[in-house]
């Protein structure tokens, strides 16, 4: 019986896993289309953006189900880890803190299987802000809403900072199992997480602001985040080495759906 059950944690993680990758891959290569022709569109894409243009081929609504339940096995996942301590995080103030990451991942993801599946039952609303804005606008509705979005964005900024230090200590490579000869991949898995970790910080500090001055609009996702970084100086450079992150993040996903190590 454990042995089934050690078999069905590991296909969850790793069918997630591969979701998780493809839903990068798909983000980075409408980052450098956007780069390429930037008439077409050029604030960023988010993954919604991404599944309406899957949605447009004629097997992307097939795509779209595949992705959206792979993802939701993502979130399953990582909400057991957190729970469970399946990565043996422990009960100190820092495995409290990875597994409050684990669990802030599998949520957000879980979002973003949603949102793959709304495209899918052609229930996908694409009026209004996004969703980042959208619980930014909810939060500051509420009493001491001012308080708990720059909080959030605190959290959000630690969590970005977190990631920064996994790339810079390497302490990503110590749920997988690689091969010896993987060190120029090593490098740039590294630089994708960092690159990542620096966007989270971004988002992050955008929330404490959008707090600070009480509006909503201030707030951004990755998606209104690379349209800043866009406008900004040198703000072609910067967009593409942020769609080179979000393609690397998603070579790392590819890679921890081959070697990390899954157990119960």
């Amino acid at each position: 019986m454990n042995a089934r059950l050690n078999f069905s944690f590991e296909i969850m993680a790793r069918a997630g896993l591969f979701a998780r990758a493809i839903v990068y891959a798909l983000i980075a290569s409408l980052l450098v289309a956007a780069i390429i022709a930037p008439g077409t569109r050029d604030e960023g894409y988010s993954p919604g953006d991404t599944f309406r243009q899957i949605e447009q081929h004629v097997p992307g609504l097939l795509l779209l189900a595949m992705i959206a339940a792979g993802l939701f096995l993502y979130a399953l996942w990582r909400g057991i880890q957190a729970v469970f301590d399946t990565s043996d995080k422990g009960d100190e103030f820092m495995g409290w803190f990875a597994r409050l990451g684990m669990m802030s991942s599998g949520l957000s993801y879980l979002t973003v299987g949603f949102a793959a599946l709304l495209v899918v039952l052609d229930r996908d609303d694409q009026s209004g802000g996004g969703t980042t804005e959208t619980l930014a606008s909810y939060t500051l509705s509420q009493m001491f809403g001012k308080y708990l979005l720059m909080l959030g964005g605190v959290i959000v900024l630690a969590i970005g900072v977190a990631q920064v230090w996994r790339a810079v200590t390497h302490a990503w490579k110590h749920d997988l199992k690689l091969p010896s000869d993987s060190n120029i991949a090593c490098a740039l898995i590294s630089s994708a997480i960092a690159g990542r970790g620096l966007l989270i910080m971004l988002v992050g500090v955008f929330l404490v602001w959008a707090g600070w001055v009480g509006d909503a609009d201030e707030a951004r996702g990755i998606a209104g985040l690379l349209g800043w970084l866009r406008d900004q100086p040198f703000g072609l450079i910067l967009y593409a080495l942020s769609a080179a992150s979000i393609a690397s993040y998603g070579f790392y996903s590819l890679v921890e759906a081959r070697y990390m190590k899954i157990s119960l």
